[in-house]
């Protein structure tokens, strides 16, 4: 049999509206059966190119032609047509969504006809299927190319005669074996295609292939996918390489000469994909830094372009990424979790400091579904109208790919009409830099990983990050302890460096090692107070013993302590702000330098001891200092209120509750952030007593019950208040005790500590990565603080106390708790207990006015460093000997340099944490004579001025930097 006219009928009336909506096998089958008839073998048969029609209104000459009826097309023909088409003599091939059975049914009467039998080869199947599989490519191209030209407002300028005889010219010589002819004539159809697109957009596409690569897609698939010539480009975690090597060392093998041939480009980072937005600025640095010693561990090369496949992306990684040496970034997630999309699929990512790096801002289309090629061309003509540079990102896993993607590849290699596949790193060193820059909030990225960790049933999703934040917080300190040891003696014996790794590593989830890390942690941390101690030069005389209180944090600390081995009470002088009896200790209030000490040893003048008035500081329900009082509700036990002497009106109230969530079946734990109200339960308080009334400190504590409606009791509690004189903050200790556990919504159902302020204008600030960042989202993360930030009626106010602040600022101290819901305009639930948490003691603390509130978050997260000495310092009873003179600046890491066995200086990284520029000086006991600011690859950035000894430093807003200074 010979064909006379290659038919698909098509439901649609014109290319301008072919329907591209379909997905699926309705997709597979719409392309299948496009492609399929671009078989040489049915070419050369019919002597012409394919042609469509519309399924409504099909031809009337059937005899002897090929009829292709794809699956959406079924619905739309008219009744009876299929048979109508059968009887006349037409093949037929109907509803298929495999383009090899399609051909197959197409072939087969031509095979029949050509008289062939099952031994003897038919004339079709001489050619090769390499050959064959490039005449479906064609066929795809032309499609898209068609498409393309409509999706970018222009009429077709192809010259259709010469296309198509080309076409046919080129499936005869395949026919006759001749293979050369048959792919120059083939290129030379591509070039027609090419030069059609070239007529309305001659810029190049850039198509960009990204192979997922995990622990369970590394076997043959992947081998195969680098052993190829077509660039590529592998999303691989440091952890993942190490595990290729250790179970595919093969796989490993080829990866490493492909990357160093540049046929393959690693997208990657970190060591292992951790959950950076709960994570410290320095956690972040140091996973990327041993990611990239892994890459070269295994590779000899590491990574430029940064990306992940697990959410994890914050505005703090632009300058981190520059400052080691990324020449772009993936701004995607290909994991649950919502991050923003570029105003441009190549844009410049730029960070809560300004600094910018060139990024990937579009999620990838999955190359595993049909759909993805059949619009392909509208996707195309997106990017080519908006783009600056027009770009396709295809992701998949290694061999999962729909068939269509192998015909783009195949497309590819002839031409560049529906683009070229580039790998990242070209791709970023080549193309033109984005004029367009985006900087994205904080609140924009929405992490999964509450609700990740519920479903998984992860043990203590909120404590577990807790822990973490004490951990560094510890870690900091025995680390900044240990630098002024090394400073005062000259000795740079290090410390343990493994710590923080296995910190680290436990932040997700430390149920095995948790105990035994913070056992070495607290052996650090004494170890280095330790020697610290030992380091300060005592008095020869001798004197009565007392408390040596050290203070490693870079600003003026004032710390209330129990120290009950004091002969006597000290001395209300500077450096102690208070000091009192309690029935079984003695409570001081002191004010410790930063990066310094205090001694408070026992006093020796009562007049001394008189000089301010003995007010004390706790009654029934009610706490006062010197700055504001507290009342606690003697029904509920709840913080009923906080006034400031200054102003009139509640700053805020508290309560312990639980959310009772939603009952409806089959929502999604992240589901959306619904206004859906929600039943909380009630707190009742069985009793309120006031347990400690003195000069210093006052603390009052609250038993109760949670109830529900029914008057059920759903937990008991046990919550303290605590107040030091001289303080800004009260501290509230919680503690709950669960009788009916959350349901597994962990957003919708949980035990809170629910803070309301009167404020609906109000606008809420919180700590991410340590930084000051707006929070107007409805839940986020915020391990260090939240700040509630209103205006006050100022004429009432000013007319009666004069200089009041135009500006009143309430702040959470969240204790490392990370996530918080805002409930309403004016109520915010600090998430204390989910499905699957079992700590049941927090700590949170309630600022009021403070002015660097991150100084004081990570002053309730420290320990305390403390010791009974014998004889007080020789310098005195304070001393600092390091010092930053900007509050707003904070010192991430400490660390000695050390030459020869000898400390020459000292390395510190800066952060600007509050989001405007800072100036100021960095100073030292001992004058410095040079300093310079590094990358985070060690290499020098610039040298820094030094006056009189002491460095002179300019910070932008949110600039995290490294200093070296030496003596």
């Amino acid at each position: 049999m010979k064909y006379e006219e290659l038919i698909i009928l098509i439901p649609c009336h014109s290319l301008e509206d072919f329907p591209l909506y379909h997905e699926g096998k309705d997709a597979d089958s719409l392309l299948a059966s496009w492609t399929a008839m671009w078989h040489p073998a049915l070419l050369a048969s019919a002597a012409a190119a394919p042609t469509w029609y519309r399924a409504d209104s099909p031809p009337d000459q059937l005899e002897n032609r090929l009829v292709v009826a794809p699956t959406v097309s079924l619905s739309t023909l008219p009744t009876g047509f299929l048979q109508r088409a059968e009887d006349a003599g037409a093949i037929v091939v109907r509803g298929k969504h495999l383009r090899s059975e399609i051909a197959a049914e197409a072939l087969e009467p031509l095979e029949a006809g050509s008289g062939s039998t099952q031994s003897g080869p038919t004339e079709s199947r001489r050619v090769d299927d390499e050959l064959v599989a490039d005449f479906f490519a064609l066929g795809y191209c032309y499609l898209q190319v068609q498409l393309l030209t409509r999706q970018m407002r222009y009429a077709s300028n192809l010259d259709e005669a010469y296309f198509r005889g080309r076409v046919v010219a080129a499936a005869e010589a395949a026919m006759q074996g001749d293979e050369k002819t048959a792919r120059e004539r083939l290129a030379a159809c591509f070039d027609v295609l090419a030069a059609e697109r070239d007529h309305y957009y001659p810029v190049d596409v850039f198509l960009l292939d990204i192979n997922l690569v995990a622990d369970n897609t590394m076997g043959s698939a992947l081998a195969d996918t680098v052993r190829g010539t077509t660039p590529v480009n592998l999303l691989l975690s440091g952890g993942a390489l190490a595990t290729m090597q250790q179970h595919e060392p093969e796989t490993l093998r080829r990866l490493q000469q492909a990357v160093s041939e540049g046929r393959a480009a690693i997208i990657g980072g970190e060591a292992v994909e951790r959950t950076l937005p709960l994570l410290s600025c320095e956690s972040i640095l140091a996973e990327l830094r041993r990611g990239l010693e892994v890459y070269r561990s295994h590779l000899g090369k590491r990574p430029v372009v940064y990306g992940r496949r697990r959410f994890g992306l914050s505005p703090a990684l632009p300058q981190i990424l520059h400052k080691l040496g990324f020449l772009g970034a993936l701004h995607v997630s290909l994991d649950r979790g919502r991050v923003p999309e570029g105003t441009q699929v190549k844009t410049r990512w730029e960070g809560t400091d300004g600094t910018a790096i060139d990024a990937l801002a579009r999620t990838p289309l999955d190359a595993a579904v049909p759909e993805t090629f059949l619009k392909l061309a509208v996707k195309l003509g997106e990017s080519m109208d908006s783009d600056h540079v027009a770009t396709i990102c295809l992701a998949h896993w290694p061999g999962h790919v729909s068939p269509w993607y192998h015909d783009l590849r195949r497309v590819a290699r002839y031409t560049s009409a529906l683009g070229k596949f580039v790998d990242v790193e070209t791709y970023f060193q080549t193309t033109e830099s984005p004029g367009h820059h985006d900087r994205f909030a904080a609140d924009q990225y929405r992490t999964p990983h509450l609700s990740l960790a519920v479903e998984r049933r992860q043990a203590d999703p909120l404590s577990t990050p807790m822990r973490y934040w004490r951990r560094r917080a510890a870690w900091e300190a025995a680390q900044a302890m240990h630098l002024l040891a090394c400073v005062i003696s000259g000795d740079g014996t290090p410390l343990s460096s493994d710590l923080p790794g296995e910190i680290d590593a436990l932040a997700e989830s430390d149920e095995t090692g948790g105990a035994a890390l913070d056992r070495r942690l607290d052996e650090a941390l004494q170890q280095a107070q330790r020697r610290l101690v030992d380091c300060l030069p005592r008095r020869k005389e001798a004197g009565e013993p007392g408390y040596l209180i050290l203070n490693p944090l870079a600003r003026v600390r004032r710390i209330g302590l129990e120290l009950p081995q004091l002969n006597r009470l000290p001395s209300l002088e500077r450096p102690v702000y208070a000091a009192a009896h309690t029935s079984e200790s003695k409570v001081v209030v002191a004010d410790v330098p930063a990066m310094g000490f205090t001694w408070i040893g026992p006093g020796t003048s009562k007049a001394t001891r008189e000089k301010r008035p003995a007010t004390v500081m706790a009654e029934e329900c009610l706490l006062r200092n010197d700055l504001f009082e507290v009342l606690i509700n003697a029904t509920t036990g709840g913080l009923q209120s906080i006034h400031e002497y200054r102003a009139r009106g509640n700053r805020i109230s508290q309560q312990l509750a639980y959310r009772f969530g939603s009952s409806a079946k089959g929502r999604r734990p992240d589901a959306d952030e619904s206004d859906e109200p929600s039943e909380y339960s009630t707190m009742a308080a069985d009793a309120v007593e006031t347990t400690i009334a003195t000069e210093a400190m006052g603390e009052i504590v609250a038993r109760g019950r949670l109830l529900d409606g029914e008057d059920q009791t759903l937990a008991t509690f046990r919550q303290t208040y605590r107040l030091w004189r001289g303080s800004r903050v009260l501290l509230i200790d919680m503690e709950l005790e669960p009788k009916q556990e959350p349901r597994h919504e962990a957003w919708n159902s949980y035990y809170a500590a629910r803070f309301a302020w009167s404020d609906e204008a109000a606008s809420l600030w919180r700590g991410v990565h340590q930084t000051r960042q707006a929070a107007e989202s409805k839940r986020f993360e915020a391990p260090h603080y939240i700040e509630i930030e209103s205006t006050p009626e100022l004429p009432a106010v000013v007319e009666r106390f004069r200089g009041t602040p135009a500006t009143q600022r309430t702040t959470i101290l969240t204790g490392g708790l990370p996530f918080h819901r805002r409930s309403d305009d004016r109520m915010l639930d600090c998430l204390l207990i989910v499905r699957g948490e079992r700590q049941r003691k927090f700590r949170l603390g309630v600022g009021i006015d403070l002015t660097h509130p991150i100084h004081d978050a990570v002053q309730l997260l420290a320990p305390d460093t403390f010791s009974f000495e014998n004889a007080p310092p020789a310098t005195g009873d304070s001393g600092w000997l390091l010092h930053i003179d900007a509050r707003n600046v904070v010192a991430t890491s400490w660390e000695p340099l050390i030459e020869q066995g000898s400390v020459t200086g000292f390395r510190v990284r800066l952060l600007e944490a509050e989001g405007r520029p800072a100036r100021f000086t960095l100073s030292c006991f001992r004058d410095l004579a040079s300093a310079r600011q590094l990358d985070f690859q060690g290499q020098p950035l610039a040298e820094c001025q030094v006056a009189e000894g002491k460095v002179q430093l300019e910070m932008s807003a949110g600039e995290w930097t490294e200093v070296e200074a030496r003596w």
